[in-house]
């Protein structure tokens, strides 16, 4: 362990190889345990019973940390000037990832895998200090920038759902005196799975969204929306479900989303120092050029032509894209299963840039690893100038 000036003050420490602990910072506890290659940074307070960090987990500087029970899954990074006060426990799921400026109070937040969590969010505000305040979020789900989350009473997130930038959700509203007439509410509210709220909604007291359920932008939700349902307004109706919402795509509706996504991918990567050696006439298969090493990609559609990695192409297919393993799949070659939404094979950097664009078209193949874009090639250059690395 590279300690350079950090203390642990523990009853019972464990720490493995790689970890570092930065100037400045402290922990306290009565038993520790630190994974392998875990880094803390400057200035980092952590004052607990038990603290396991998994293995690589990052948390940055000037971050403080007050709780009974901390538990960060492998590959968790929180950002700097992170603020939690948790009275029961703060866990977190392997690969989730906290941004700057984080403030988080309560009885218990807990995460599952991939909580995406980013800058300036606060989780906790009036009355959560009382015996109800817990945040709970499922896999996957994501919370943006400058979102508040209020927990006098409990919220949970389902997995797969997103609250968009400056969402608020208000779990009481008490304020002008209750004596005089005035009405008070207090109650949790609940999201259920792959559901998302857009920027600048308000979701009030007691009000539950069920899965696969929109809500547009702008809203104040004040009344439940129903699994399956869009809703929009202030105040917000049900404008769409829940009979056929979403509506279902077909094969060739399939087929088209994912050509249209390939089409726009090919127009990125010039701009990325990537060159475009050759495009087949529907876009399906194409040979790029990176660092010297060329790459092609086929996608094997659901209709039309069916097409394996071992096709007669001008040069042997390196990324395979195909929904489901009835895919015939060289050794060599990186696997995207549309069906069961995982990554086999070999990653390259294009195929991690691959990943992270089918990300952004709400695709997505999560595999233990943090998403990945090939840098800006002017940037990356001009940045290099200044000894700096481009994001």
């Amino acid at each position: 362990m590279a300690v350079e000036e950090g203390q642990i003050e523990a009853d019972r420490v464990t720490v493995e190889d790689d970890v570092i602990l930065q100037p400045g910072s402290v922990i306290r506890g009565s038993e520790v345990v630190l994974r392998r290659g875990t880094q803390i940074g400057r200035d980092v307070e952590i004052v607990c019973d038990s603290l396991e960090l998994g293995a690589g987990c990052r948390i940055g500087d000037k971050s403080r940390i007050v709780s009974p029970e901390i538990t960060l899954g492998e590959g968790c990074t929180i950002g700097s000037a992170f603020e939690a006060e948790l009275n029961e426990y703060f866990r977190l799921g392997r690969r989730s990832n906290l941004g700057k400026r984080v403030a988080v109070v309560g009885q218990g937040m807990q995460s599952g895998e991939f909580l995406w969590l980013k800058d300036d969010v606060v989780v906790g505000g009036g009355g959560a200090r009382g015996p109800r305040s817990y945040f709970t979020v499922g896999d996957q789900s994501s919370v943006f920038d400058r979102c508040y989350i209020n927990l006098s009473e409990e919220v949970t997130m389902g997995s797969g759902s997103a609250l968009s930038s400056n969402v608020v959700l208000l779990t009481h509203g008490a304020w002008q005196p209750a004596l005089m007439g005035f009405r008070t509410s207090f109650a949790p509210i609940s999201i259920g799975d792959y559901s998302v709220v857009y920027l600048n909604s308000i979701v009030m007291p007691g009000v539950k969204i069920g899965s696969y359920s929109t809500v547009g932008a702008g809203s104040l939700l004040l009344s439940d929306v129903p699994d399956h349902c869009l809703a929009a307004g202030s105040p917000a109706r049900i404008i769409k479900g829940p009979e056929g919402y979403p509506t279902p795509l077909d094969e060739a509706g399939i087929d088209a989303l994912i050509d249209e996504a390939l089409i726009d991918y090919l127009t990125t990567l010039p701009g990325k120092g990537v060159r475009v050696v050759s495009v087949a006439p529907n876009s399906r298969s194409f040979t790029v050029e990176l660092n010297g090493r060329r790459e092609t990609l086929l996608y094997i559609p659901l209709l039309g032509h069916a097409a394996s990695a071992e096709d007669e192409e001008s040069e042997p297919t390196t990324i395979l894209i195909a929904h489901g393993s009835g895919a015939k799949v060289n050794d060599d070659c990186c696997f995207f299963d549309l069906k069961s939404e995982t990554v086999t094979g070999e990653l390259t950097p294009l195929a991690e840039d691959l990943r992270d664009y089918f990300r952004r078209r709400a695709i997505r193949f999560f595999t233990g690893s943090p998403f990945k874009t090939l840098p800006l090639a002017n940037l990356q250059r001009l940045k290099a100038r200044c000894g700096r690395k481009a994001p």
